[in-house]
């Protein structure tokens, strides 16, 4: 607003800014098993619970942002539905890909046990003949990758894994991941030969996330926890 003078009237002008007021989307994935099959359950839950909790602290709402799924619904508040290849499928396929785009990024965190590129999605208790056995299905780099090549072109996706050796999930034996590729950012807490430290209170995941808290950027974070992790 001018309001003028002796030679000009006054004027007014509204200018109108348009805000996007979506922080994205989060799906949290605790694998490993329950507390009956998996030994490091509470560290496990534990650790996603706070990833969980750092997302509604930026503002995520537990019931249109985010996608958590558990092994366990009763033992970890806030868990949306169990965890099995086909409901992360469909976490990623469909519930994401109905709100995410260029201008709604997907955040995707996993939590497991890991060997070489094959992460533990699922363990259970199956019965065979009079007994039981443990069934195990893994996630691949591959087939995340199929998953998420069905988003709209030009999500902005970042996927953290924490597991061992999970830098295979980025390159093994010095080939590329199926899973790299442009619009995504993939962090892992351990290089492709190395076991990851996961504690309830010390953790790759507590450091990130508690930067990512504080409003550091993802790459400082990343810098910050893998000096800690070293160390």
């Amino acid at each position: 607003t001018w309001k003028g003078n002796d030679e000009y009237e006054s004027i007014t002008k509204t200018l109108t800014i348009n805000v996007n007021s979506e922080v994205g989307k989060a799906i949290i994935v605790l694998g490993g098993g329950n507390a009956e099959v998996n030994s490091e359950w509470k560290v496990f839950s534990s650790v996603a619970s706070y990833v969980y909790n750092v997302f509604i602290k930026r503002q995520f709402d537990t019931d249109e942002d985010i996608q958590f799924l558990s092994p366990s619904l009763n033992d970890v508040e806030g868990a949306d539905t169990v965890t099995t290849l086909e409901t992360l499928e469909k976490a990623i396929t469909d519930w994401a890909k109905k709100q995410v785009n260029s201008q709604v990024p997907l955040y995707i965190y996993l939590l497991s046990h890991n060997i070489g590129n094959q992460f533990l999605l699922e363990k259970t208790e199956v019965p065979f003949g009079k007994s039981t056995a443990m069934e195990e299905k893994y996630l691949s780099p591959q087939l995340l990758d199929t998953w998420l090549d069905v988003l709209p072109e030009g999500t902005s996706v970042t996927v953290v894994i924490e597991a061992c050796y999970s830098g295979n999930f980025i390159a093994q034996n010095g080939i590329k991941s199926a899973l790299v590729d442009k619009d995504r950012t993939i962090i892992v807490s351990a290089s492709s030969d190395k076991q990851a430290k996961i504690a309830r209170s010390s953790s790759f995941s507590r450091t990130f996330f508690s930067l990512i808290e504080s409003n550091n950027p993802i790459a400082e974070a990343f810098e910050q926890a893998a000096e800690k992790m070293e160390r």
